[in-house]
C-alpha cells in the first residue's frame, strides 16, 4: 500500500469507509508524481482498479466544477492505471477499458493530433491489432457462437468489447483511410458477436 505524500494525506478526521478508497483524498498532481516513483510498480492489481474507477469518475464529472484541461488529465490517470492493472490480465480487456475511456474522451473533449489519447486513427490501430483473428474468420465464428466452446465465446466477447466504445464515434469513421474503412467493417459485425 502506497504511502501519501504529506501534502495528500488525508486528514484523521475522514471516516474508514471514505479511506476504503486508496486515492480518494490525493490530488491529481500528487497521483501524477506518485505514477513515476519507484513505489508505484509495487501497487497490487485491486489499487489500479481503484484508480481507474476513481479517475473516470473525475474524469466524467461535471458537478466538482473541472475544468476539461483538468478533466482530461484525470482521463490519463485512468489510462496510466489500466495500463498498469492490465499487465496481469489478458491484453484484450485492457484494450476493452482503454477504448472506454480513450472513446469517451473523444467524444467529450474532440480530436486531437496531440494528444494520443484522443488521436480516432490510433486508437482504431490498436484495436484492430488487438482483435486477434481476420474480419472473415471472426465473421463465421460469431455465426456458430451458441455451439462453440467456451473460450471461442470469450473470445468473441472481447472482440465485442473493444469495438463497443467505437459505436458512438461512428461519425468520425468516414472517409477513405484505410483504418477507418476496416473499423467501420468490423462495427457491422457487433450486433452477431456474443
Amino acid at each position: 500500500m502506497p504511502e501519501y505524500p504529506s501534502s495528500d494525506r488525508p486528514s484523521e478526521a475522514h471516516s474508514d469507509q471514505k479511506r476504503e478508497c486508496l486515492w480518494l483524498d490525493w490530488s491529481q498532481e500528487g497521483l501524477e508524481r506518485y505514477l513515476l516513483t519507484p513505489e508505484a510498480e509495487t501497487c497490487p492489481p485491486e489499487h489500479w482498479e481503484q484508480l481507474r474507477d476513481f479517475a473516470v469518475g473525475r474524469m466524467q464529472s461535471h458537478s466538482h466544477g473541472l475544468s476539461d484541461e483538468s478533466r482530461i488529465q484525470w482521463g490519463h490517470l485512468a489510462l496510466s492505471a489500466i495500463s498498469r492493472k492490465g499487465q496481469d490480465h489478458p491484453p484484450q480487456q485492457a484494450m476493452a477499458e482503454s477504448a472506454h475511456v480513450r472513446a469517451y474522451m473523444i467524444r467529450e473533449f474532440g480530436l486531437s493530433k496531440k494528444d494520443v489519447a484522443r488521436d480516432l486513427p490510433a486508437l482504431c490501430s490498436e484495436i484492430l491489432r488487438n482483435l486477434g483473428v481476420p474480419l472473415e474468420a471472426c465473421a463465421q465464428l460469431a455465426d456458430e457462437w451458441r455451439s462453440a466452446p467456451r473460450e471461442q465465446m470469450l473470445q468473441l466477447r472481447r472482440i465485442k468489447n473493444m469495438l463497443t466504445p467505437l459505436l458512438p464515434l461512428r461519425a468520425l469513421l468516414e472517409g477513405d483511410d484505410p483504418v477507418f474503412q476496416e473499423t467501420r467493417a468490423w462495427l457491422e459485425l457487433i450486433p452477431r458477436l456474443p
